[in-house]
């Protein structure tokens, strides 16, 4: 079965895979330039929120389900495949959420207050795997601003003897407690321990030792009880910064406040800046990169809507990133493939957002803006042009998880 898998990926027509499987170079950071063995290297790729625990897909009776938040492990073969559709993108790395957010239902790594469970990190050790396997780089939050199905900081909260849940208490100022109750820092901390020094049963490297993660970010769109305001303190973020670099020397380290907080902008243990753009704005990006350029360290742009909106502003965007030097990269919102090992049927997502690589549904206009991200990503990662009606790459289904590289 193996060898077959590979005999087909491997004379599929336009196979996109790269050769070359080695273990990955640590990404540095030299002023405003990232750089991979002395070389400039740009961080483009989708989001896959989803590759340590899911919530799309309810999976065949006797696996492993949460039914409250839908929550479940995703497949191999997904997993898999999310890899070989970033590299026919022409993509570097994703951005992955669940890989470090997993806390407070029966599935997760923390569904309690240190307790693990172990089971949790097979999925998340696949991912990372497989993205080693493929050359692929992650981005990794650390905590959720929301009360979602993989869990965030209200979880932390609640643990912490702060009986608050999003949809109440958004607005409530105790929220603030996750950055400033000392016992709730601990708790934290604890957490990304446990996170960082976990052992991946594939390649026998600890979180912290893996260069595949290249990045972890202090968070996910953190805030504080105003929409907006920005306000994860500029001590806890050094704090955590501080923090992850002891455990995890290597790591780049990211600040996941939703926007460019100009307080956190002096802080040195911090080496990405990054936001969000719904919708996409241009006249928002010049800023944002301006103020971090200022700073002397490289924006990313974290997440944005690839489909809305018209295609000129998201073609504008993509050139004021590939023209600026100091812009480290981007990941859309977001990445999703098929349920496999059913190759027959793709995995919905209920934001609208979902882009679906290779799925015969797609809207012409849908296919013409994932044909723009991989232009956009092949700019990027190889500095090459090609024309934005490129036919797309194929992307075999499943995917192979050693790949025979054309």
């Amino acid at each position: 079965m193996k060898l077959s898998l590979v005999l087909f990926a491997a004379s599929a027509v336009g196979s996109p895979f790269r050769r070359g499987a080695a273990k990955l170079s640590p990404v540095t950071r030299n002023g405003t330039t990232l750089l991979v063995d002395g070389k400039a290297w740009k961080a483009v790729g989708p989001n896959v929120y989803w590759l340590g625990l899911d919530e799309n897909v309810t999976p065949p009776a006797g696996e492993p389900f949460y039914a409250p938040t839908k929550a479940s492990y995703p497949t191999k073969e997904r997993i898999t495949e999310v890899m070989a559709t970033v590299q026919a993108l022409g993509g570097t790395m994703i951005r992955a959420h669940t890989l470090g957010v997993s806390t407070g239902n029966p599935l997760s790594v923390w569904p309690e207050p240190r307790v693990v469970n172990e089971k949790a990190f097979n999925s998340m050790d696949w991912a990372i795997y497989q993205a080693g396997v493929y050359g692929v780089r992650l981005m990794v939050p650390l905590v959720d601003n929301y009360d979602y199905y993989h869990g965030g900081k209200y979880n932390f909260l609640r643990w912490g003897g702060f009986d608050l849940n999003q949809r109440r208490d958004e607005k409530n100022p105790l929220v603030q407690q996750f950055y400033t109750n000392v016992t709730i820092v601990a708790m934290f901390k604890d957490y990304i321990k446990t996170i960082i020094t976990h052992r991946n049963q594939y390649n026998n490297l600890t979180y912290a030792e893996d260069p595949t993660i290249f990045a972890y970010e202090t968070g996910n769109e953190l805030l504080g009880p105003i929409w907006g305001d920005m306000n994860s303190p500029a001590s806890w973020v050094q704090d955590i910064a501080k923090y992850v670099k002891s455990l995890a020397p290597q790591k780049l380290m990211v600040d996941g406040t939703y926007g460019i907080n100009r307080t956190h902008l002096s802080i040195e243990e911090v080496d990405i800046f990054s936001d969000h753009m719904y919708p996409v704005d241009t006249n928002k990006l010049q800023s944002d990169i301006k103020l971090v350029e200022g700073a002397g360290r490289p924006f990313f742009c974290g997440e944005y809507d690839w489909v809305g909106g018209n295609t000129a502003n998201l073609q504008s965007m993509f050139k004021i990133i590939e023209d600026t030097p100091s812009v480290a990269g981007d990941t859309f919102w977001s990445q999703f493939g098929h349920n496999a090992p059913d190759c027959t049927k793709y995995v919905d997502h209920s934001d609208g957002l979902a882009l679906q690589y290779g799925n015969p549904k797609n809207t012409a206009n849908q296919n013409s803006r994932i044909q723009l991200i991989r232009k956009h990503f092949i700019k990027m990662s190889q500095g090459k042009d090609i024309a934005a009606n490129e036919p797309l790459p194929t992307v075999p289904c499943p995917a192979p998880t050693s790949p025979s590289f054309r």
